[in-house]
């Protein structure tokens, strides 16, 4: 019968902490396994072979996360040893040591979302990896910087940073996002086996919630049009990319970053969207061209429709999020300017095209198209049934709407 025990060993240095490893007996041969974990003698109970939780609260966490790191890689040796004797199969203590040291080690919670963050970048996937950051970090704010093992994760826990968050101020929206993204990421966990789902987010608040209407109606995209603003100042060139995104079937800041002159051709634009693959075609029409008409001296050095990017120096991302703040920045000041109830930002112009579609008598189906929904399964369903022409043709006549005299 084969049996593992965690140990310490003291440091030969006065003051310094010991170590903890564990060692693993099989048939009366003993092997040991070195953990990265360290305590100071009297955080150790050799009787129980425990940690001691006992200090400064920071002192406390770290004594938490390591009794817990313990816990989770005693488990996997007690696993490998059980399925070893279920199957009756020879084994040694050597041979247990060695499969645990192939196994991936567990991880923490925190450890387990930058490594997902890293594949996504890896895969070119920014958007997904900065929105697994992005929860990472307000999780490890509630937390006070301090790293917590997937045990130790419980209802409590997710309760207490829902709360946490709504005490922030922060909209049922947000804090939904950051549950929303945590709860994925844990599921994506206990799929990978490193740890058992405790369905910790049943008591939180992981949908969507009702928001202001972001809609704003013809009239007001044309009061926004006829604006008389300077030409080449940062405000007229913000009215400009809202408008360029209206006509261009709500077209998200960054797609249009990314849009290539070469993505035109016979009078049609065809581009992939950057969040789902889909491909969009849209009939190019003369007030798409005069925007981009005047501002093609500032992109003719790069293959870029629009000045958004204008170097190719891996920095390409940064370029278009610093443009998109800077122009929501703007946007704001043309919606007061304009007489606006609502914020003015890029992601207006998005919601805007789809409500003044419908309004149009446009079918749902056509818009949906129009918008690149593919990830809604309904929609899905009626999209099969209709062709960029028809998109195509809707669009041109919402444009003539907003352009006539």
């Amino acid at each position: 019968m084969a049996s593992v025990r965690i140990m310490f060993r003291p440091s030969t240095v006065e003051g310094k902490e010991g170590t903890l490893y564990f060692r693993v007996i099989h048939e009366r041969v003993a092997r040991t396994v070195f953990t990265d974990c360290h305590v100071f003698r009297d955080e150790w109970d050799d009787v129980s072979s425990s940690v001691i939780i006992a200090g400064t609260k920071e002192r406390r966490a770290y004594l938490e996360l390591t009794a817990s790191k313990l816990k989770s890689d005693q488990e996997r040796l007690d696993r490998i040893i059980a399925e070893k004797e279920v199957l009756k199969v020879k084994f040694t203590a050597d041979d247990v040591v060695t499969e645990y040291r192939k196994q991936p080690e567990s991880m923490t919670f925190s450890t387990f979302i930058r490594s997902m963050a890293e594949k996504k970048t890896a895969a070119k996937r920014y958007g997904t990896a900065k929105t697994y950051r992005n929860a990472l970090a307000s999780f490890s704010n509630f937390r006070n910087g301090e790293d917590v093992s997937f045990d130790a994760l419980d209802k409590e826990t997710i309760c207490q940073y829902e709360a946490w968050m709504k005490d922030k101020g922060l909209k049922l929206n947000t804090s939904s996002c950051y549950l929303r993204t945590l709860k994925t990421l844990y599921l994506k966990a206990v799929d990978m086996g490193l740890t058992d789902d405790k369905d910790i987010f049943s008591r939180v608040f992981t949908g969507f919630a009702t928001t202001a209407k972001r809609a704003i109606t013809i009239e007001a995209i044309r009061k926004i049009l006829k604006l008389r603003l300077k030409d080449g100042s940062a405000l007229a060139f913000a009215r400009d990319m809202f408008m360029l995104s209206f006509y261009l079937q709500g077209i998200s800041f960054v797609d249009m970053a990314y849009l290539k002159k070469t993505d035109i051709r016979n009078g049609v634009l065809q581009y992939s969207r950057k969040k789902t693959g889909q491909a969009i075609t849209i009939s190019w029409e003369r007030e798409m061209q005069e925007i981009v008409d005047a501002y093609s001296h500032l992109a003719k050095d790069t293959p870029y429709l629009l000045p958004i990017i204008r170097k190719r120096d891996g920095t390409e991302r940064e370029q278009y999020e610093k443009t998109e703040h800077n122009v929501n920045r703007n946007l704001k000041k043309i919606g007061v300017m304009a007489g606006l109830h609502i914020p003015l930002t890029t992601y207006v112009s998005r919601h805007s095209w789809a409500s003044i579609m419908r309004d149009m008598g446009n079918d749902i189906s056509v818009i949906s198209r129009g918008l690149g929904h593919e990830d809604i399964k309904t929609t899905q369903i009626y999209l099969s049934a209709i062709d960029n022409s028809t998109v195509m043709r809707a669009n041109k006549r919402l444009i003539g709407r907003i352009t006539k005299h």
